[in-house]
């Protein structure tokens, strides 16, 4: 895709000859005859860099500048200053006011292009960084978050072995909960590469139902100490094609939601609809719904909805839930109406009884 730069320059002749060379060298550009056209330009459009020149009609180079890094498209924009203004006290002030570099007229051509290419690379360059950071950070609160309600799980259900005289139980649920611990921690990598689209989660037929199970069971404390019911409803004994890690974490973090996010006392409906080609499972709470507006946003990267301040969390929960289900092929969906609760719907592709090994076909 080709690099445009914004060109902001009231003398014609200088602005077409300046757009001449800059396409010459394989740039898009856009001329700005004043000020105030550079300001309205730059929200809506995407540049790489802005040729400014300081004395312009009306609104000046230094305030356009000086705007434009007040702005949040203008704030990382690389800005190189062009001006007929060559005294000391004029170049620093346009790098205090933000500009990234500083070009006097008259200038060579060469020297501009090759000005404009050092701060388009480094800009790209940062982008990237930033990225990868990102990236990182994802991964990183994501493990965190998961890990903490393992040990939270498991934590609570040694304490209760330790009271109690049949331990059987409560060790059961600490083995499931340290296992499924471990799964996150070896699956950790492959979040990175499902970010990036370079891969697809590894998928075999699994059985949903038990699935579901596992999630209540793992929540079902934490339900009971919020004071809230769950309720499994026509749970299905089908196999859908999937990864039992991804799917488990996922229904973790539909039902936990529902829990924490539920009225007090309220209840959390859990349903599986067994479709010819499909397995959909709802999750319904009876809290406070969510809002039309924020409904185009919840399952977003680091997106929390209003009133969630009261409750821990990142932001990723859902953006979790999305990006595995995707990776297997699978949908999820969400209805809401405020003051009446959340339908959350994960749909996973079914297997049919045929097409399983023998020893998954259950008589």
């Amino acid at each position: 895709m080709k690099k445009q730069v914004l060109i902001v320059e009231d003398e014609q002749d200088l602005a077409e000859l300046l757009a001449y060379h800059l396409q010459k060298e394989g740039y898009q550009t856009v001329i700005a005859h004043s000020g105030e056209e550079a300001i309205d330009a730059v929200p809506n459009d995407s540049f790489d860099a802005v040729l400014l020149d300081i004395m312009l009609p009306e609104l000046n180079g230094w305030e356009v500048c000086r705007i434009l890094r007040e702005s949040a498209k203008g704030k990382s924009l690389p800005i190189i200053v062009v001006t007929a203004l060559s005294d000391e006290e004029a170049r620093i002030k346009g790098l205090s006011l933000g500009a990234d570099d500083y070009v006097s007229k008259p200038y060579s051509m060469k020297e501009l292009l090759l000005k404009i290419r050092k701060h388009i690379e480094r800009h790209q360059t940062i982008n990237q960084m930033k990225a990868r950071e990102l990236e990182q950070e994802t991964v990183v609160r994501y493990m965190i978050h998961e890990l903490g309600n393992s040990l939270t799980t498991i934590g609570g259900y040694s304490s209760l072995a330790l009271q109690k005289d049949d331990t059987n139980k409560f060790m059961r649920r600490i083995n499931a909960a340290a296992a499924h611990a471990e799964s996150l921690l070896q699956d950790a990598s492959l979040l990175s590469r499902l970010e990036k689209g370079n891969d697809r989660l590894p998928t075999e037929p699994v059985a949903i139902g038990l699935l579901v199970n596992d999630a209540i069971d793992f929540l079902r404390d934490m339900a009971k100490s919020s004071n809230i019911e769950i309720i499994a409803e026509h749970i299905t004994t089908s196999h859908v094609q999937g990864n039992g890690t991804a799917i488990r974490q996922i229904l973790i973090n539909l039902v936990s939601n529902a829990i924490k996010y539920n009225r007090k006392g309220g209840t959390v409906r859990i349903s599986c609809d067994d479709k010819n080609d499909e397995v959909d499972i709802t999750i319904r709470d009876e809290g406070s719904g969510i809002s039309n507006a924020e409904l185009a946003h919840i399952f977003d990267k680091f997106y929390r909805a209003a009133g969630s301040e009261r409750i821990k969390g990142a932001g990723l929960g859902l953006y979790i839930v999305k990006l595995l289900t995707y990776a297997m092929g699978g949908a999820v969906s969400v209805i809401s109406q405020p003051g009446k609760g959340s339908v959350f719907t994960v749909s996973f592709i079914k297997v049919k009884t045929a097409a399983l090994p023998a020893d998954r076909v259950v008589a």
